[in-house]
């Protein structure tokens, strides 16, 4: 067996696609990789509430955090590890979405328990976006026989004609989408499939935003909020790790839904619930969001600044809507080159590669926060153009 490992290890070095970690230490907007100092880029920290020492000081001196102080749950929530804290979080989140909420261990807790399930149930379809998030896909690998279609990125046309060829077969059809897909870092046409949804009686949607909880709208309470649509989402997931600075996630559905995940989702059920701590953490920064304008400013600001700055040298190779950039380059031997010089110049952004993005796609992904300073992205924009011009491979 150990020469089959060798021999797949073999084939990832040899097409510039094996993974490795390294140590990295953290200061603040930094990181200091084999002891050079990095501005990062790589984090989905975009409002820097995980790196703000005010805002987490703030949140040690809170009873939040006294009455939340264990590090464990030491339990599944069906068994003894249902802190109060839990339902009250819950609450909180019902009260702004209007629909039911179940805290889970991470958004990708979250989606293989709630799609696996979801998968069970019957004869249903998923017609899921081709840049769907990989635990979106792990969830319906669950289940050998589960009835998966695929339609082409924020391609309109191409969903309404596997709604029209479909719907008639199947009991239900449930649309998978993001919010801001992850790698793109473009929104979902979040209204037109909506107005899909409506000329049909069976169809749900399923709508995850881990990257636009925190970060989009006025409150930053994501996309389907913002534009009013809440009614129409039946499956909203939320993650905690990224804007809000904490971990965890959460599915919002009806109240049967809810009871049914209770049940029915494994990732759920037989895993020890999250540190109380940690939802404590949570709930103290989704409470903190309305507050937070200024910096959901600041990052939206940086985000227009860094694509039009881009595009000037890029042009169709700049994708994403907000706060993440993506520079699409092309080839894993090409966009490792460009990592390896941006880091010569002080800049931590890892290459994307292939299979995590199709062959051809291979980027550099931007993951913009609040904090950084204009004239980091002004050097960062000249740099990029520099080795444009430069044609590395």
């Amino acid at each position: 067996m150990e020469h089959l490992a060798k021999f797949a290890l073999e084939r990832l070095k040899q097409s510039s696609n094996f993974r490795s970690f390294y140590p990295l230490k953290h200061e603040g907007l930094f990181v200091y990789k084999n002891g050079k100092k990095l501005l990062n880029l790589a984090s989905n920290d975009y409002l820097n509430l995980s790196s703000d020492i005010d805002f987490k000081q703030e949140f040690l001196d809170s009873e939040i955090y006294r009455k939340n102080l264990y590090f464990s749950a030491s339990s599944s929530r069906s068994l003894s590890g249902n802190f109060e804290i839990f339902e009250i979080f819950e609450e909180a989140l019902e009260k702004v979405y209007g629909k039911k909420a179940l805290l889970f261990n991470s958004g990708y807790h979250a989606n293989i328990g709630a799609i696996s399930s979801l998968a069970n149930l019957g004869n249903v379809l998923f017609l899921a976006d081709k840049s769907i998030h990989a635990s979106h896909i792990d969830g319906l690998k669950s289940f050998k026989k589960v009835a998966l279609k695929r339609f082409l990125h924020n391609d309109m046309q191409s969903l309404k004609e596997l709604v029209e060829k479909n719907h008639q077969k199947y009991e239900n059809i449930i649309i998978l989408s993001e919010g801001l897909f992850s790698m793109e870092g473009d929104f979902a046409p979040l209204k037109e499939i909506v107005e899909i949804k409506k000329q049909y009686q069976n169809i749900y949607i399923y709508l995850d935003e881990a990257h636009s909880i925190g970060s989009f709208g006025e409150n930053g309470y994501g996309v389907a909020y913002t534009l009013e649509l809440l009614k129409e989402v039946d499956f909203l997931v939320l993650t905690f790790g990224k804007a809000l600075g904490s971990v965890g996630a959460c599915v919002l559905c009806s109240s049967i839904f809810r009871d049914y995940f209770v049940n029915f989702a494994r990732s759920l059920i037989y895993s020890t619930a999250i540190p109380p701590l940690c939802v404590a953490m949570s709930y103290f920064a989704f409470l903190k969001l309305p507050s937070l304008k200024q910096k959901k400013e600041r990052l939206a600001q940086n985000s227009v600044a860094l694509k039009e700055g881009l595009l000037e040298s890029f042009s169709s190779k700049v994708l994403g809507d907000y706060n993440i950039i993506s520079l699409v380059l092309g080839g894993n031997a090409r966009v490792i080159s460009f990592q390896n010089a941006l880091e010569e110049e002080g800049y931590f952004i890892p290459a994307i590669k292939s299979p995590t993005v199709p062959r051809g796609k291979e980027s550099l992904r931007i993951s913009l926060v609040a904090d950084i300073k204009k004239e980091d992205l002004k050097r960062l924009i000249r740099i990029l153009g520099k080795l444009n011009n430069e044609n590395l491979f």
